[in-house]
């Protein structure tokens, strides 16, 4: 009785798609993607290098208002969309400049950690006092100082992808080249909020984070991105200046130090583009990707949005049983967007709309694109002894794409699938990027990005992302795509959407239905 109960639910959101794709069959409509009728390299290239032109876009920036425009004019050229945009009123954080000196002498800032409290033009002077990791900063080694922190890698176990680790659901290496036993690592600048936070309520003067990596491949970095000031002001500096300063304080004596973090916080507002491409049934696909970004890799899902939508758009509508929306989002780089409460960023926003439409029908599944196509770097020892690492292209490796994929088999037999046919090396199809906790809907409360706030409002999720070294670095262009690999990747994700048009709803959403009955009945969410 219950199964019948539940088929009797599922019948409404299932029957929407079966007319078109009846129809769809008598017009032999493509069963997959035909790469001659898709971008090309040389296309995908140069949509990269323009998107490349703008430079850095932080949320609500002038480089990011004129990049969401782009994408508008991009979109606009192809046939049957309709558009309409989410506005949001924020305080942008803008650098004005910084400034370092230790003992007198000037040292190079990378960077200024963003959303930090201003000093003015005048900046601050204290004395330095070194707290290695492990050390927590507390009123009694900080107060009055400006604290000088190593900022931390983070390692994850490679098992952990592969089914028997926890996380995998299927991997895709056919050359072998994952050391099962081995561990993925980079720099972590978000341990920077905690901090900064942590230096501000033990009446710090001023953080300097010192990277392992030099100067010129930080240059510009950006993070963390909360949105919220922080109550002191912050920077970064390369692993050359962070010896510098540690030399310095070598001696033993105090080491006086002056730090300017230049910033104003102006109002402007900034937008989620949506654009709309109309099929034989009004439930949707969202495909979505996020516009703000500092580098070429760390946003390039709207460039292949824009060719899955000219593709899309050549179809007869008979081809498509269900509408497409695509949706560039804001506020990646601006998380608390819509106030301190609640950090979701733009996606955060559009998940909890889709949420609202899903048990009326208005809403199929979601496809979330990030970092297609990153180039694999390695950190390696720099030359002739100089302190830290340094970023290597590796000539024939990208970075695990990690597909973290909502509680459906079907739904990622289907990914797997496509990641197969199209050659997306070292793939992996995961159940999430947390730990399982069985006690909440989902049971795993964390996809890695964009994915995680639609996950988490229990929609089927479909969430491709890597986690190239590069992406926190302006200084990475487009260099630091492979354009063979994302081309790949587009193909197989436009397969994807294509493949969800007529597939049955109950099938696409799996486990989430129950987990959506679960909730209603008082199940906790993610925390």
């Amino acid at each position: 009785m219950r199964r019948l109960a539940l088929l009797a639910l599922l019948l409404p959101l299932v029957a929407p798609a079966q007319p078109a794709f009846a129809q769809a069959a008598a017009l032999a409509c493509p069963v997959r993607v035909d790469p001659a009728a898709f971008a090309s390299e040389a296309r995908l290239s140069t949509l990269a290098k323009q998107q490349e032109a703008f430079g850095p876009r932080p949320t609500g920036s002038t480089a990011h208002a004129d990049y969401v425009d782009w994408l508008e004019d991009e979109m606009a050229a192809i046939p049957s969309l309709q558009f309409s945009s989410l506005p949001y009123a924020i305080d942008r954080w803008d650098s004005l400049g910084t400034g370092l000196t230790v003992g007198g002498t000037a040292v190079q800032v990378a960077a200024p950690v963003p959303f930090s409290s201003s000093t003015g033009a005048g900046g601050v002077s204290a004395p330095l006092v070194h707290l290695a990791a492990g050390t927590n900063i507390t009123a009694a080694n900080a107060a009055g100082k400006i604290v000088v922190r190593d900022l931390p890698w983070t390692s994850v176990p490679n098992l952990l992808f592969y089914p028997l680790g926890g996380l995998g659901y299927s991997m895709y290496d056919p050359g072998l080249t994952i050391n099962l036993l081995g561990s993925e690592s980079m720099e972590a600048p978000a341990a920077a909020d905690a901090d900064l936070k942590a230096a501000a309520a033990a009446g710090a003067v001023g953080v300097i984070e010192v990277s392992q990596l030099p100067h010129a491949q930080i240059q510009g970095m950006y993070a963390p991105y909360e949105g919220l000031p922080y109550g002191v002001p912050g920077a970064y500096v390369g692993a050359d200046q962070g010896k510098q300063i540690k030399d310095a304080l070598a001696a033993g004596k105090p080491v006086q130090a002056a730090l300017t973090v230049n910033a104003a916080w102006t109002p402007t507002t900034t937008r989620t583009l949506l654009a709309t491409l109309p099929g034989g049934s009004a439930q949707k696909i969202v495909v979505e990707s996020h516009t703000d970004g500092m580098s070429p890799v760390w946003d390039n899902g709207p460039l292949t949005m824009i060719e899955m939508a000219r593709y899309l758009s050549s179809l007869p509508v008979e081809c498509r049983p269900r509408t497409v929306q695509f949706a560039f989002v804001t506020g990646h780089l601006y998380q608390h967007l819509t106030g301190p409460n609640v950090r979701e960023g733009g996606a955060g926003q559009l998940a909890a709309q889709l949420d609202a439409e899903y048990d009326q029908g208005g809403v199929s599944s979601v496809v979330v694109l990030e970092h297609l196509g990153a180039k694999r770097y390695d950190a390696v020892a720099r030359p002739n002894g100089l302190p830290g690492k340094q970023l290597v292209a590796n000539p024939t490796l990208t970075e695990l794409l990690m597909v973290p994929v909502s509680e459906s088999t079907p739904l990622r037999e289907l990914v797997k699938g496509h990641i197969q046919y199209w050659d997306v090396k070292r793939t992996a199809i995961l159940k999430g990027l947390s730990a399982a906790d069985l006690t909440t809907v989902p049971h795993h409360c964390g996809f890695g990005g964009e994915g995680t706030p639609y996950n988490q409002h229990l929609l089927p999720v479909i969430s491709p992302i890597a986690a190239p070294k590069t992406l926190f670095s302006p200084q990475f262009g487009t260099e630091a795509i492979d354009l063979p690999a994302m081309r790949k990747a587009s193909l197989a994700f436009t397969d994807v959407v294509l493949d969800l048009g007529p597939m049955a709803q109950s099938a696409v959403a799996g486990d989430v239905t129950t987990m959506r009955q679960q909730r209603a009945s008082g199940t906790p969410g993610c925390a």
